[in-house]
């Protein structure tokens, strides 16, 4: 029984590399502003408010860095390496806190994974998915945060961009509507609460058993 709890620990927490690689990461809804709706109403065009919507997973950045993905020659900079756009520097805190905690959740499942295969003990088993749980939580509210500054307006959508006419016209009519996590992160708290659970089962059979 100690066997078959150690193996299947190992296997849940080796799901988490698959689920952050494949599982989509981002989720984000571009549409027209109230203003420009008016603007199509006026003409009596009709504007449901949402005009592009897209779902990335890591492998996805993977194969738009790669030029293997159909948006890559959108996101292709010609004019030089891509520099990370002044106006997310509000951010910056944010999306380094993010991106610290989702590297924690990684190295989490990875040591559940080592000393699932070395060690019978249970307990820092138990603490190292409530650990995993907490840190995903933070990551999800450090995402969250920081992707209210773009779909509050806070940070227009144009402001990423060099600017000029277009990016002048446009600016007030269109926004980012919706961002925020694709769902790995729903993953990672699956796994770290499926972790707990099973290895807390073997601990509450064991409670009766004589020494």
């Amino acid at each position: 029984m100690k066997y078959l709890m150690k193996v299947v620990n190992a296997l849940i927490a080796a799901a988490i590399f698959p689920v952050a690689i494949f599982l989509n990461f981002i989720f984000v809804q571009i549409g027209t502003t109230e203003s420009a709706m008016s603007i199509f109403q006026m003409f009596g065009a009709e504007a449901t408010g949402v005009g592009i919507e897209e779902s990335l997973s890591l492998y996805n950045f993977y194969q738009i860095y790669k030029g293997d993905h159909y948006l890559s020659d959108l996101l292709k900079n010609s004019s030089g390496p891509f520099m990370w756009p002044q106006a997310l520097e509000p951010l910056n805190g944010r999306l380094i806190a993010f991106a610290v905690f989702f590297v924690i959740c990684i190295l989490i499942a990875l040591f559940i994974l080592i000393w699932s295969i070395c060690s019978d003990k249970r307990l820092p088993v138990i603490i190292a998915a409530a650990g995993g749980i907490l840190s995903a939580a933070i990551m999800t509210a450090c995402f969250n945060s920081a992707a209210n500054m773009l779909t509050s307006g806070t940070i227009p959508l144009f402001s990423l961009f060099e600017q000029g006419l277009i990016t002048d016209l446009l600016s007030g009519l269109v926004g980012v509507d919706t961002l925020m996590l694709g769902g790995f992160h729903s993953g990672f708290f699956i796994i770290f609460i499926g972790i707990i659970l099973w290895t807390g089962a073997f601990m509450l059979v064991d409670l009766g058993e004589e020494k």
